[in-house]
């Protein structure tokens, strides 16, 4: 876990997929999504939600 200047807290990206927060969401395709080694909780979620929300609206 790593706090940049503003305070926002990120974690590593492997932490949050594991995370009871995000079990909703399938891990291999959260992996691909989430390239980078640390996110905060926000980024993260916005990044999963807008692909599968996308793909749910074209269904």
């Amino acid at each position: 876990m790593a706090s940049n200047k503003k305070g926002t807290v990120k974690y590593k990206t492997e932490a949050l997929i594991s995370s009871k927060e995000f079990d909703s969401y399938q891990q291999d395709f959260a992996r691909a999504l989430l390239p980078e080694e640390e996110y905060t909780v926000e980024e993260a979620k916005e990044i999963l939600n807008r692909f599968f929300n996308d793909k749910m609206e074209e269904k």
